[in-house]
């Protein structure tokens, strides 16, 4: 099987080590004298600690896995459905070969003289850390904004898709994600601090459209009776959080909603709507303030941590190379072929943007083969959908079990829909939906036009 990490393969590979506590905090490292030196600066001689204090040790490594671990076998290890720890081993029944192997496959154990016990042990641990850390961001004001993904398995011998559903975000999916975030982010800070200035190259995440915010908060108030508070990314949160407790009394299993009420996915897939996209900036092109990363709520971040798969990655990595040059006449030589080439960065992060915003529509477009060819050899006769919003001709629907949102234009559907407007005034209210009567013509099993409406 093809894998960047293959177990017993040396990888070359760009690292980026610090340490932390149990808790995911961040070890303050920095030395005595440095610390003197902040207690000087700081007001009033106070020792306060920031992530910024923490040592990070960038450089070259070679790496060598000792297994291949997926995100359902991460995910076992972490539900302690193989290999339990001591505290709860005592109430387990052994598991049979055969249920062992459904959970922890034999090409996904651990080689090299490592155990089972040795590499279960340590994602436990990571995923301790990890979740610690979590809370710590989303306390701190970020804001998680993950759109459900649609995912296929295909049948072997057809190709046709036999199975469909939304893909599932779990903790081992989350581990990976908090180091992640964080190599990033020190990444960016180091680039920042030690490239020749205006050479960084950023993630940016600007903040909402503030009309089609209000509007969306406006509706939320009006059609559901929760406030929402989008003053901020850690204000919406929040109001997210809150309407959660509010609503997980009526959370409904019967549209796939076990994690999440129907009414707060709706929410979320709404606010998806005035959210700008992300995208790839050098830092000389921006005052400081607009180098934020709204959804995250930090200062600066980047993408350091898939070159495999982002060309931003790999200039980023050239970037943070010409950093570390440690010899005075190499790191002047860098730094002004770097600066000499200033504007094809530029260019390049311009077309990174350009390339990326199309694998988005073209994974969006291949989403949608591969449902209608679902649809075509699996029909649903009759599924949940909820209005999220309405216009004159057309309303954008949200399909749950599906985990995604179109724009439904009626006159597309003159054969299947009639419908008679009642009320001109053009209305962006899922309350609205009750001004306009559809009526089915047929039932029909064949694919419907309707065009995909993502902006996030």
């Amino acid at each position: 099987i093809a894998c960047s990490l293959n177990e017993n393969v040396d990888r070359l590979a760009f690292s980026c080590v610090w340490i932390m506590n149990l808790d995911g905090t961040l070890m303050d490292t920095i030395n005595n004298k440095q610390r003197q030196q902040q207690s000087k600066e700081s007001k009033g001689g106070k020792k306060t600690f920031r992530d910024e204090d923490c040592n990070v040790w960038y450089g070259k490594t070679v790496i060598r896995s000792c297994a291949r671990l997926d995100y359902d076998t991460a995910q076992n290890i972490i539900d302690e459905k193989v290999i339990p720890s001591a505290v709860t081993s005592g109430s387990n029944r052994p598991l049979t070969e055969q249920k062992f192997e459904e959970l922890w496959p034999k090409a996904r154990r651990p080689t090299g003289g490592h155990t089972l016990q040795e590499v279960a042990s340590d994602v436990r641990l990571l995923h301790k850390v990890a979740m610690g850390r979590r809370k710590l961001r989303f306390d701190n004001g970020a804001l998680a904004l993950h759109g459900m993904k649609l995912a296929f398995r295909l049948n072997e011998t057809t190709g046709i898709p036999d199975l469909c559903g939304t893909y599932p975000i779990r903790d081992s999916n989350r581990l990976v994600e908090e180091y992640m975030l964080l190599a990033n982010y020190w990444v960016a800070q180091r680039l920042i601090t030690h490239a020749p200035k205006g050479m960084a190259l950023l993630r940016h995440h600007a903040p909402p459209v503030e009309r089609g915010m209000d509007v969306i908060v406006n509706a939320v108030r009006e059609s559901l009776g929760y406030e929402l508070n989008a003053s901020s990314s850690k204000m919406l949160h929040r109001s997210l959080v809150e309407i959660g407790k509010q609503t997980s009394s009526t959370s409904s299993s019967s549209t796939n909603c076990s994690a999440e009420t129907l009414e707060l996915q709706c929410i979320n897939e709404m606010i998806m709507t005035p959210m700008c996209p992300a995208d790839y900036i050098m830092s000389g092109d921006f005052p400081e303030e607009e180098w934020r990363h709204f959804a995250l709520n930090i200062p600066y971040y980047t993408h350091f941590t898939s070159p495999i798969r982002r060309y931003a990655d790999v200039m980023v990595h050239r970037l943070l190379h010409a950093t570390l040059q440690t010899n005075n006449g190499s790191k002047r030589s860098i730094n002004g072929a770097l600066t000499r080439q200033r504007s094809k960065f530029c260019r390049d992060a311009h077309h990174c943007n350009e390339k990326r915003m199309a694998a988005k529509a073209a994974q969006e477009r291949g989403d949608r083969i591969y449902l209608s060819l679902y649809l075509k050899h699996h029909p649903i006769n009759s599924t949940l959908g909820v209005v999220l919003s309405v216009k004159d001709k057309g309303f954008n629907v949200f399909v749950p079990e599906l985990g995604m949102t179109s724009m439904v234009f009626l006159d597309d559907h003159l054969d299947r829909l009639t419908y008679t407007l009642l009320d001109s005034t053009s209305s962006r209210s899922m309350d609205d939906m009750k001004r306009i009567r559809l009526v089915p013509l047929k039932a029909t099993k064949e694919e419907g036009e309707i065009e995909e409406n993502n902006d996030w």
